[in-house]
């Protein structure tokens, strides 16, 4: 079969599992619009004595540190790892234990167990709003927000630039407003779904909803919830793509934040940019033909080791010698999959290689 750009477009569009089968939630973020919900540049000191600076006003103020979130800037670039912006928000709520949800803290209330917050919203409601009116919780309120009920859920937030975008918030903790955040049902496949929604597919899936009139640039969780998803059929091949996605997420997470100083800028780059490909190349063979070089999966499969609980920095390798960065590791890793004798012999067959032709002459990849 001949891949055509339109044939891939019909293909994609004729998956009939989707993001919303899968997910306990799709929701969009707060509307951080509203001038109560102060937007707070951080203090680079953690102590209790410490004041945050309100956005706009160039002016400093202490808060109860449980009513302050970090948050997640739309306008930068987030793929598979969380970046924080700056920047935090005020939001007067009870977040609940167990995930049972959020309940909007009162007036007196939060008098009675911030009286931080409730200084400040009252002085800002009195001195910059100039309204005199009874303070009430409709002041603050950001009702029928979802976001809330699922803060400290661990989650996929996603984004939408040229194509979407997806991070893994692993706390669950941050605030965001453009873009949609997903709970699926089962987390143990989060990786594999922020590997799908991070690779080509994504932008053959943008344009199509774009050429149909589904959305303008604007992401909504009804949008969102239509992504075609296809797991592969063997669990060692989705196995070894959740653990790939996990190397993703752990190093854009230590170039943005900049953790790594010991490997120069342009080897995380390429670093990102091998693992990256070969992400893209065993989604793309899931979601297609299902027929890749044997030889290219025992490869990676030799060498690709799962590591130890996501999220903590001392998490090393099971299996790999060394207690140098992580980072190192990663390199390692992929340096014995490129000296491995039969890599460079592995090929693609005539079908697969269509499809990436077409996709990359097609600003895909």
């Amino acid at each position: 079969m001949f891949w055509s750009k339109n044939s891939i477009i019909e293909k994609i569009s004729k998956i009939s599992n989707t993001l919303d089968d899968i997910s306990v939630d799709i929701f969009c973020g707060i509307n951080t619009d509203s001038e109560y919900l102060h937007k707070l540049i951080l203090p680079k000191d953690e102590s209790h004595e410490t004041f945050y600076k309100c956005m706009g006003m160039n002016k400093e103020i202490n808060l109860e540190k449980e009513l302050v979130y970090p948050f997640i800037d739309s306008t930068f670039s987030n793929e598979y790892s969380v970046h924080p912006s700056p920047y935090c928000f005020m939001l007067p709520y009870e977040i609940k234990a167990g995930g049972q949800g959020c309940r909007l803290l009162e007036p007196e209330e939060l008098k009675t167990r911030y009286p931080l917050a409730h200084s400040r919203i009252t002085q800002f409601k009195s001195n910059f709003k100039h309204d005199s009116t009874p303070f009430s919780s409709a002041d603050y309120s950001i009702g029928g927000c979802k976001l809330l009920q699922y803060i400290n859920t661990p989650k996929i937030v996603v984004s939408d630039h040229y194509s979407f975008q997806a991070s893994f918030d692993t706390v669950g903790n941050h605030v965001f407003e453009k873009g949609c955040g997903v709970v699926l049902q089962d987390s143990s496949r989060s990786f594999y779904v922020l590997a799908a929604l991070n690779s080509s597919i994504s932008r053959v899936f943008s344009e199509i909803c774009q050429s149909s009139g589904l959305y303008n640039g604007s992401l909504t969780p009804g949008i969102l919830k239509r992504f075609p998803i296809v797991f592969p059929e063997e669990k060692n091949l989705e196995s070894l793509i959740n653990t790939l996605s996990s190397y993703l997420t752990y190093i854009h997470g230590q170039i943005y934040c900049n953790v790594s100083s010991d490997i120069s800028g342009s080897e995380n780059y390429e670093l990102l940019k091998f693992y990256e490909r070969i992400v893209n190349l065993l989604v793309l063979d899931t979601y297609f033909t299902k027929d890749l070089d044997p030889r290219f999966l025992e490869i990676l499969e030799e060498n690709v080791v799962p590591f130890g609980e996501y999220g903590h920095e001392s998490s090393s390798f099971s299996g790999l010698e060394g207690s140098g960065c992580f980072m190192n590791e990663l390199q390692v890793v992929k340096q014995k999959i490129l000296d491995t004798p039969d890599f460079g012999k592995c090929r693609f067959n005539s079908e697969f290689t269509n499809i990436l032709a077409t996709l990359k002459n097609n600003g895909v990849w």
